[in-house]
């Protein structure tokens, strides 16, 4: 016993030693705040580079294609070559035309290599040299819409709809009004392909499956919004002022989430070991809200190793994932260990009854809490 204890504290310490010298850069996909177009004028051009704050913008054409990079730097030394300064010329005009870029489909270690103090941002570029994305080393915050995560922002508030709406587009804009309500700063919902989701598609009557699984089947098929009706209840979120955002628990829910153009994604504790999945949300260049309540601390830190190799952004959330969680298994101190093994921001997602533990999250150091409302408890499905 002694020497599989041994065994299994020196793979943690490797694998965590490994995690350390892995890929620390975010490719990011969100390229508005980035780009502006060739014919532009320089005034417009520096408008961007100080709303981004990230010194730098990328020219395009109307088609796409990378013409050249401008940054504060390269303005400034454009600056005083000038005897007469027209800052309303095509900022194609003063872009550096000679740059580091690499195929969008490149090895993220080789990116990285390139990175150095002159190079802090590398355009990744298809075939055609339409601008793809952007490759930066990781900073210390992530965006999500308008709200910004990080050491200095308010904690990120998720009200958690997920299928309490019952399969009611009336019920799913009533907890979206009470979301609003109560302050939070997102509605969450999720969204599953039932056919593709699981082998028997779905059935709620497979004698083959137990009566738990029978009884969660039988909800999950009567209770789910059409896509169109998931998509109308985000159309209302964006009315009415509050960020929506949601769960995909599979491929083709991924799919269609991204067709419409959801800002994150929440990954939920049964799929942070399902890496097929992890890959695809990662590809999106979308930020990624990570549950960790039905993962060892050996799988989590295996995902962040894939999660950092694919240049994702990421959350860890602590998590208890019993209905409701006891008070004695919540183990906030673990949020700590999460923030070690993350290397990222940390929040909370709380099964338990009350705020009172969401509350102790936030003096402990979470940047993000999700919790499950409803409007009557006593409705049927195990969420309320």
């Amino acid at each position: 016993m002694k020497q599989k204890n041994s065994s299994f504290i020196k793979n943690s310490a490797t694998l965590l030693k490994n995690l350390t010298k892995s890929v620390k850069m975010i490719i990011d996909k969100n390229l508005s705040k980035y780009i502006v177009f060739a014919e532009d004028d320089i005034i417009s051009a520096l408008k961007k580079i100080s709303d981004n704050k990230r010194r730098i913008i990328f020219s395009v054409t109307e088609a796409g294609v990378l013409e050249g990079v401008l940054t504060d730097g390269d303005f400034r030394r454009w600056l005083v070559t000038q005897d007469n300064i027209d800052l309303n010329q095509p900022v194609s005009k003063i872009t550096n035309k000679n740059y580091k870029y690499f195929d969008y489909t490149e090895d993220t270690n080789k990116i990285q290599s390139v990175f150095s103090h002159e190079i802090e941002f590398i355009p990744l570029l298809d075939k055609n040299r339409h601008l793809v994305a952007i490759a930066h080393l990781k900073s210390d915050s992530i965006r999500i819409g308008d709200f910004t995560i990080d050491e200095k922002s308010p904690t990120f508030i998720i009200a958690e709809i997920g299928n309490n709406h019952n399969g009611s587009l009336e019920l799913a804009k009533k907890l979206i009004d009470e979301a609003i309500a109560s302050g939070a700063d997102c509605a969450k919902f999720q969204m599953r392909d039932l056919k593709s989701l699981y082998k028997n598609a779905g059935n709620a009557n497979d004698a083959s499956e137990d009566l738990g699984s029978q009884y969660t089947l039988d909800l999950l098929s009567r209770f789910q919004l059409t896509t169109e009706e998931l998509f109308t209840a985000f159309d209302y979120c964006q009315s009415q002022g509050i960020l929506p955002l949601c769960t995909p628990w599979d491929l083709e829910s991924l799919i269609l989430l991204e067709n419409y153009g959801m800002k994150a994604y929440k990954v939920a504790s049964a799929d942070l070991t399902n890496h097929d999945l992890l890959k695809a949300l990662a590809k999106t260049g979308k930020p990624l809200l990570c549950s960790t309540g039905m993962a060892t601390e050996q799988e989590i830190g295996e995902s962040v190793k894939l999660l950092r190799e694919l240049g994702a952004m990421y959350v860890l959330l602590h998590c208890n994932s019993t209905y409701p969680a006891p008070f004695k298994d919540v183990n906030l101190n673990y949020l700590e260990r999460l923030r070690e093994i993350g290397d990222c921001p940390i929040g909370y997602s709380g099964h338990e009854r009350g705020i009172s533990v969401s509350i102790a999250a936030v003096a402990k150091g979470a940047k993000v809490i999700e919790k499950h409302f409803t409007l009557d408890k006593t409705m049927e499905g195990n969420d309320h």
